[in-house]
C-alpha cells in the first residue's frame, strides 16, 4: 500500500496552518531564520523571538514567533473565506457536473461542455480568495 501521509500533510498544512502542528524542523528552521538576521544585526529582540519558537505549537504561532509579531497572523473570517470558498466551489462543480451528464445521458445529445465554465470561473474566485488571504499574511509578518 502507497503512504500518503505526506500529501495530507502537505494540504493539512494549506488548509488549517491555524491547527498545524509544529516539528521540530520547523521549529529548528525558524531559530536559524532568526540567528542569520541576528548575524546580520537586523534583529535586536532574538532571544524573545527564538524563546516564543521554541514555546510555538502551530504554524501560525510559529509565524508569528519569526516575524516577531505578538497577535495572530490572520484574522479567522479570512483564514476561514478559502476554506468555505472552496467547498461551495466543490459543491457547485459537482451539481453542475451531474446535471451536464445527466441531461446527455437522458437526451443521448452531449452538448458542448457547458459545464467547464462554471467550473473555471469558480475556481479562479477561490484562487482569488487564496491569494488575498496569503497576501494579507504575508503583510501582516512583515516579508
Amino acid at each position: 500500500m502507497i503512504e500518503n501521509r505526506p500529501v495530507v500533510e502537505a494540504v493539512g498544512r494549506l488548509l488549517w496552518p491555524e491547527r498545524t502542528r509544529v516539528t521540530e524542523l520547523d521549529r529548528k528552521l525558524a531559530a536559524t531564520r532568526i540567528e542569520h538576521e541576528r548575524a546580520e544585526g537586523r534583529c535586536p529582540d532574538a532571544e524573545v523571538r527564538l524563546a516564543r519558537v521554541r514555546q510555538a505549537t502551530t504554524q501560525a504561532e510559529l509565524d508569528s514567533a519569526v516575524a516577531g509579531r505578538s497577535g495572530s497572523a490572520v484574522p479567522p473570517v479570512l483564514e476561514a473565506a478559502p476554506r468555505v470558498g472552496l467547498a461551495v466551489w466543490c459543491l457547485v462543480t459537482l451539481a453542475d457536473l451531474a446535471v451536464y451528464l445527466t441531461l446527455g445521458m437522458v437526451s443521448g445529445q452531449w452538448d458542448e461542455p457547458w459545464v467547464l465554465w462554471p467550473a473555471l470561473g469558480g475556481g479562479l474566485l477561490v484562487l482569488g480568495l487564496w491569494s488575498m488571504r496569503e497576501r494579507d499574511r504575508r503583510m501582516r509578518l512583515g516579508e
